[in-house]
């Protein structure tokens, strides 16, 4: 088992940075179609059972969200990796890890 970070070193800050980053692009990810169907809803256009369905799938794509968002950070960093490479490499591409930082393979 590796040793804990100190909460202020630059991996803590990198993991930290790139778990907050992916926690805000899995919220809109979410969020976002489900607020559509609302507002077609709203509008009339979207009848209830779309909703209820909408509603449903957030609701499971939330429990996936929180399984992950209640790891330990460097644990959650691999899942990241792990379950979405695509937004995990361009992510790693912006923000370079401190040298001490080995990405997962």
């Amino acid at each position: 088992m590796s040793e804990p970070k100190e909460q202020r070193s630059p991996e803590w800050h990198w993991e930290q940075a790139l778990v907050d980053d992916y926690y805000n692009y899995r919220w809109r990810k979410l969020m976002d179609p489900l607020c559509e169907t609302f507002q077609g809803w709203k509008a009339g256009n979207v009848g209830h059972a779309e909703v209820d369905r909408a509603i449903e799938e957030a609701y499971k794509e939330r429990c996936v969200m929180h399984s992950l968002f209640v790891q330990r950070r460097d644990r959650a960093v691999a899942l990241i990796h792990l379950w979405d490479r695509e937004w995990f490499d361009e992510w790693v591409q912006d923000h370079r890890p401190p040298p001490s930082v080995q990405l997962p393979s």
